[in-house]
């Protein structure tokens, strides 16, 4: 293999840099930085190449960009695997040697799966430092999670974190486009509402038909990420003990938990494991975009260490295929459903514990611009509507809140009470705000 094998698949890929099938615009805007690569990371499949080419793709159209200022270069293609063993500075010489009146042009260079290429993270410090242009960066590995970028490129990079589609996304998908389309379609918003309800928001199984594929697909999905990026990224042996961790935090979606009790749990089935190696676990899982923890609203970040955290997952539908409990649990798949759409937008979440122990899902904001969320399936149970209602009223006052919302499948209303005013949403309606 050759420069010249570089150049031809260089030539070739600024010929069909737009995606050659429909593509769903993402909610995620991703700005140029000036003289930082941008760098899109996030869980397998869930549309980062596809979101980059298309991004790409919108710059060049916007600018009148010329083919011929685009180098795109995708290392999970099979003609660039001696890149694995060769210095990559080979990469710049076959495009300068194609285009040599572009070192003084910006030039847009979009490398998908760079992970593979060794020494990469030298490779594009030195391009940003020598060159006129913008760099572009996704892949799958554990190598382009948060923590390894920090470190190979330091403050030479900006990252955007992607998700599966959230609920306007996936409507988007299914050709409900506008605000009039959905305004003018509630049936069908209903009807794929359902369908993400039951499916989640991962993009390539709008294309598969049958339900057990789908369920399928979400197991070997999560078998990969807890083989490829967390066992061979971090060197662990004992991936049967590492799979049925997993497997016990899906079924704690939601749900409070703690080290000991997931230790206690481990070895009631005959794993033996330290809190020390369960709590690295944990921060492999979240680093690769699969679990997150939620903990308790306190200042201190003592007593943050020792309450239980509460887990949720990247998909609640990811969860369900590999413990049906989880599917059958549809506050657990709710409410996590309204963590992810907190992530999604960036906003941090605590969950919180009221002085007579009422717990409340979902605290955001501080001080004077703390917002309060419980989540339900429905008020319609008088308990239920007792219980929840009583908490938020706890909470707003000790919290000194005055508005509160009760995100519920199906119910709207508005709740006054003496210290607050409760808002009763429909989740769909929710996730479209």
């Amino acid at each position: 293999m050759t420069i010249e094998t570089v150049q031809s698949v260089i030539l070739q890929n600024q010929k069909k840099l737009s995606p050659n099938f429909d593509v769903t615009i993402r909610d995620l805007q991703m700005t140029e930085i000036p003289r930082k690569a941008s760098v899109v990371i996030g869980i397998r499949r869930c549309g980062k190449s596809t979101f980059v080419r298309s991004a790409l793709a919108e710059i060049a159209a916007k600018k009148k960009l010329p083919q011929d200022r685009i180098c795109w270069l995708d290392f999970s293609d099979d003609r660039l695997a001696f890149l694995m063993e060769t210095e990559p500075g080979i990469i710049a010489d076959a495009y300068y040697t194609l285009f040599p009146e572009n070192h003084n042009k910006k030039v847009y260079f979009f490398f998908d799966e760079i992970q593979l290429v060794k020494n990469w993270a030298l490779f594009v410090n030195r391009l940003q430092n020598t060159e006129t242009c913008s760099v572009f960066i996704s892949g799958s590995s554990a190598r382009l999670l948060s923590r390894e970028i920090a470190t190979e490129l330091g403050a030479r990079t900006f990252s955007w974190e992607l998700y599966p589609f959230s609920f306007r996304e996936y409507l988007r998908a299914g050709a409900l486009v506008t605000k009039n389309d959905i305004l003018a379609n509630p049936d069908k918003v209903a009807a794929r509402f359902k369908q993400y309800l039951k499916n989640g928001g991962f993009p390539e199984l709008l294309y598969i038909k049958k339900e057990a594929e789908k369920i399928a697909y979400l197991q070997h999905l999560t078998l990969d990420v807890i083989v490829r990026d967390v066992a061979l990224r971090y060197q662990i042996q004992d991936l049967v003990t590492l799979r049925i961790l997993v497997l016990l935090l899906f079924s704690q979606m939601a749900k409070l938990t703690t080290v000991n009790k997931l230790k206690q749990r481990l070895a009631g089935r005959h794993f033996k494991i330290s809190n020390e190696w369960i709590s690295k676990y944990l921060d492999y899982l979240e680093d690769a975009f699969l679990l997150f923890p939620v903990e308790i609203l306190s200042a201190n970040s003592a007593v943050r260490a020792v309450n239980p955290k509460k887990i949720y997952c990247i998909d609640h539908a990811l969860a369900a295929a590999s413990d049906m409990h989880v599917f059958e649990n549809t506050g657990a798949l709710i409410e996590n459903m309204v963590f992810v759409q907190f992530k999604r937008k960036g906003i941090p979440v605590h969950y919180y514990k009221t002085k007579t122990n009422y717990e409340i899902d979902f605290i955001t904001g501080e001080k004077k611009d703390i917002a309060i969320y419980q989540v339900c399936v429905t008020l319609q149970d008088e308990e239920t509507r007792k219980r929840e209602i009583r908490a938020i009223e706890h909470a707003c006052e000790e919290l000194h809140c005055s508005v509160a919302v009760i995100i519920t499948l199906e119910e709207r209303e508005t709740l006054r009470r003496k210290n607050c005013t409760i808002r009763v949403v429909r989740l769909r309606d929710w996730l479209l705000q």
